[in-house]
């Protein structure tokens, strides 16, 4: 009967705290292995997570411009090649001749998520668009 308490196999016929202590420990040790791989993984995923950001290309002339002074935002509207609706921000890195002043000037540049630009308070009005990550601008 000694045989048995030690065969972790045989626990069939073993006492029922010696079963659940030998059942509990695999447990413990898949867990204690678990984890660490887990947390790998995950820290692993955050660091990419930068790598993945979508910015896709942008330009044309403008046709409007509207200055947002409630929250420091340019709304442009641009005619073709790549015409849209697009919010020059206080984060655009901006080269040259500056952000977007007045019609008729051309924009290049890249753009990402959408944005908003609150131009009146009451009432309430707000233009939305795609957020320009960088730019250049004709004079």
């Amino acid at each position: 009967m000694g045989l048995e308490h030690n065969n972790p196999l045989c626990f069939a016929q073993t006492e029922f705290r010696n079963t659940a202590h030998f059942l509990l420990g695999a447990t413990m040790k898949s867990m204690t292995l678990r984890f660490p791989v887990l947390m790998t993984a995950l820290a692993l995923l955050i660091l990419l997570a930068p790598f993945f950001t979508r910015a896709y290309p942008f330009g044309g002339q403008a046709r409007i411009v509207i200055p947002c002074y409630y929250n420091q935002t340019i709304y442009a509207s641009l005619g073709p090649p790549r015409g849209g609706e697009y919010i020059w921000t206080t984060a655009t890195k901006t080269y040259l001749f500056g952000p977007p002043r007045h019609a008729g000037q051309w924009l290049l540049g890249l753009a990402g998520a959408p944005y908003y630009c609150i131009y009146q308070i009451a009432p309430n009005r707000i233009k939305t668009g795609s957020s320009i990550i960088m730019m250049g601008s004709s004079q």
